[in-house]
């Protein structure tokens, strides 16, 4: 930005700002910030031309008028031979409440946004607090209002030695490929012992590939044998059970719509 000297001010945002006139509201459009400048200076052709007005300028005042209706929409005096417009006042919102309450009961007047947000709320707002008054971390209302779904039993799926039962699942594609072209991974995981296993794979088809290779290492190393496969519905999985019929292998899976 350059001024009547030829040098230049930094110029650090640019926005918009709105000057209440007492008969109509005008809009100053393209404004920009210069934290060194000493005073706001508006542009008259600019003023002038976003909002329809023209100004007339007398030695002792001058009006704002509407360049259709010739209305008067401000006037104001000359000050040391400056024209000045209306300052802006920033308005500081204020919370007009006498009445002490508990946290607790702040929460539900705010309409239970989350500790955090209460907190902010009570100390930006000085909000007056019950002495020795502490916030709750459980809501009836929250936690009735604010939970999806009914909590999950626990389950009856018991093992007592490793290899009795094996969870797998197959994670979804990845948004990029490996080196090897893998996309997917599929794991298991032995219930007993919480070991779990990886194997990436290229397609999710690999299943029957890779748990046949899985169930002979387990046989090496381990002298076991798989007794039960913990799977969803997936056609991985399905497809494995000609080889799971034939090893002995009981196979169950997930009721639909449950994945947790």
């Amino acid at each position: 930005m350059l001024i009547g000297d030829g040098s230049g001010l930094k110029i650090t945002h640019s926005g918009s700002l709105t000057l209440p006139f007492p008969k109509h509201t005008v809009q100053i459009q393209d404004t920009l910030c210069v934290p060194t400048i000493n005073q706001n200076l508006i542009s008259v052709h600019h003023f002038t031309k976003h909002n329809n007005v023209f100004l007339e300028f007398h030695p002792s005042c001058f009006f704002v008028k509407d360049q259709r209706t010739r209305e008067t929409l401000l006037q104001r005096l000359c000050e040391n031979g400056v024209y000045p417009l209306p300052h802006l006042r920033a308005s500081t919102p204020i919370a007009i409440v006498h009445e002490h309450t508990s946290i607790n009961g702040w929460h539900q007047r705010l309409g239970h946004p989350s500790s955090k947000v209460v907190a902010r709320m009570i100390t930006s707002f000085s909000l007056p607090v019950s002495r020795n008054s502490s916030i709750s971390h459980v809501c009836d209302s929250c936690s009735i209002d604010k939970s999806h779904r009914l909590p999950f039993h626990k389950h009856g799926l018991t093992s007592s030695a490793p290899f009795d039962l094996i969870y797998t699942d197959v994670w979804r594609p990845s948004p990029q490929t490996s080196i090897q072209g893998h996309k997917y991974y599929v794991i298991f995981i032995d219930h007993f012992t919480k070991y779990v296993w990886f194997f990436p794979l290229c397609n999710k088809s690999d299943v029957k590939i890779i748990f046949p290779q899985f169930h002979k290492m387990i046989q090496n190393r381990f002298n076991a044998n798989i007794k039960t496969l913990y799977s969803d519905n997936g056609g991985e999985f399905v497809a494995l059970q000609p080889f799971l019929t034939l090893h002995g292998i009981s196979h169950y899976t997930t009721a639909p719509h449950t994945s947790q």
